[in-house]
Order: C-alpha cells, then sequence, then structure tokens
C-alpha cells in the first residue's frame, strides 16, 4: 500500500484501541453540553477538577498508559496544519468551531492487539472524583430525591448536589 494508506490504516487501528474519557473545564455548565448530549432528556454532570484527574491518572498504575491533556483547537477549513504523529498526540485535536466545549481527555492507549475490548475499567475513588453531581435543567423535585437516594447508597451522601445554571445553590 501507499505511504498514504497505510498512515490511514495506522489511524485507524489507533482508533479502534484508544480509549478516551473527555472532561468540560467551564465554571458553569453549559447549555450546549445539556442539549449536545441529553437533549431533552434528564441528566447529571459530574463537577470534578483537573488536579482531581490527574492524581486519579497518576494512581492508575495497572490502567497505563493515561495520558491527560487540554484539547488544542485549530482552524481545519483553511487548511491549519496538525501533526498527526504519535499516540495520543492525535487524540487530541478538535475544529475550532468546538472551542466552547473547553475539553480536557484522559487517553489510555494500551498496547494491545486487535480485536480490543468495548471498554477498559479505569479503577476510580469516587469520593474523590465526584466534588459535586449537578442536575440538568428544569429538574423536578422527584429527580433530586432520586440523585439523593443514590448518593446515599452508594455511601456517597456527602457529596453535594447543585441545581443548573444561574439557581446554583445546594440542596439541603
Amino acid at each position: 500500500p501507499s505511504l498514504k494508506q497505510s498512515e490511514r490504516d495506522n489511524r485507524k487501528e489507533d482508533r479502534l484501541k484508544t480509549y478516551i474519557s473527555c472532561w468540560c473545564m467551564s465554571d458553569y455548565d453549559l447549555d450546549l453540553m445539556w442539549k449536545g448530549y441529553i437533549g431533552d432528556s434528564k441528566g447529571v454532570a459530574i463537577k470534578s477538577s483537573i488536579k482531581i484527574l490527574e492524581l486519579i491518572c497518576d494512581n492508575a498504575v495497572s490502567s497505563w498508559p493515561l495520558a491527560i491533556s487540554k484539547v488544542e483547537y485549530f482552524d481545519h477549513a483553511n487548511g491549519q496544519p496538525i501533526s498527526y504523529f504519535g499516540t495520543p498526540k492525535q487524540f487530541i485535536y478538535k475544529d475550532h468551531h468546538f472551542q466552547l466545549d473547553k475539553e480536557v481527555r484522559i487517553i489510555h492507549h494500551p498496547n494491545i492487539k486487535l480485536p480490543s475490548p468495548s471498554h477498559v475499567f479505569l479503577p476510580v475513588d469516587l469520593e474523590l472524583l465526584i466534588e459535586a453531581v449537578v442536575l440538568s435543567p428544569q429538574a423536578e423535585l422527584k429527580d433530586i430525591k432520586n440523585v439523593q437516594k443514590l448518593l446515599k447508597d452508594t455511601g456517597l451522601g456527602e457529596i453535594p448536589i447543585l441545581t443548573s445554571r444561574d439557581d446554583r445553590e445546594c440542596i439541603e
């Protein structure tokens, strides 16, 4: 095969054996994210921090190699060049139209042969990871109660529950 086809094949294989967890670095929840991920449904977002994500990655020795990187945005339509060489570097680029995402990615690229598993398990201390649970817009009292019960039943009852957007108040 040509060099171009060989590179395409390598990138395709890398995509099949790379696992990515995406996080938004915004200081507040965004309508853009709610609409993009849950549409008109109900949902929750986990509030954490880059520092905590880095600590989790550093401590997950059994899951290495792990990388945590901010996504770099580029102008694809106007031909801005990017480097696709090297994993996980090729997984941190996104078109500049997605800049509002302010995305950071945890990338796991194990040295495995295809076929790769459909998922990988990253052991995480949820009490450490979750600073707060944010309810989607228009959350109702029953939604709040359900999340409170779930957190309590899983030993995470001390984690604060926040309402979405401007009405940011802790739910007691």
